[in-house]
């Protein structure tokens, strides 16, 4: 049986072969998967708590404000299930360091002005638990 995995951003999850360069102009490379987004109750937003609020950073004129935060992970993880990887948000696959079956987007592929528009692998964020080989 052949493993599932559950994509539970906001967004299309472009995985790009291994030798996709790191800056492509998009539609030049053929992503070699597109994982949909997981329903909208599905998705798995990173839990956090505002400490207390720093005072602001003054930057080419704009007061910046800084905010010392707590991360918990997510509270709407599915439970894990044999066979199933769940795609998440780099900062709530750190915040749950117990589960290894959470994957994040891994060596990134950016359009020409340098947003992130895929992976080309994923990563396990918690060193994967020897859950796998």
């Amino acid at each position: 049986m052949a493993d599932r995995i559950v994509n539970l951003t906001p967004h299309d999850m472009h995985v790009y072969p291994p030798d996709c360069p790191d800056r492509i102009e998009p539609g030049s490379v053929q992503p070699i998967a597109v994982i949909p987004p997981a329903p909208a109750d599905m998705r798995a937003p990173l839990d956090k708590t505002r400490i207390r609020v720093l005072p602001q950073l003054s930057f080419n004129g704009a007061d910046i404000p800084v905010n010392v935060v707590q991360h918990h992970g997510s509270s709407n993880l599915p439970p894990p299930e044999p066979g199933v990887w769940f795609v998440v948000a780099l900062v709530v696959g750190l915040a749950n360091p117990d589960r290894t079956d959470l994957l994040v987007p891994d060596e990134a592929v950016r359009n020409l002005g340098g947003s992130m528009i895929g992976c080309r692998s994923f990563g396990l964020p918690s060193g994967g638990g020897g859950r796998r080989g």
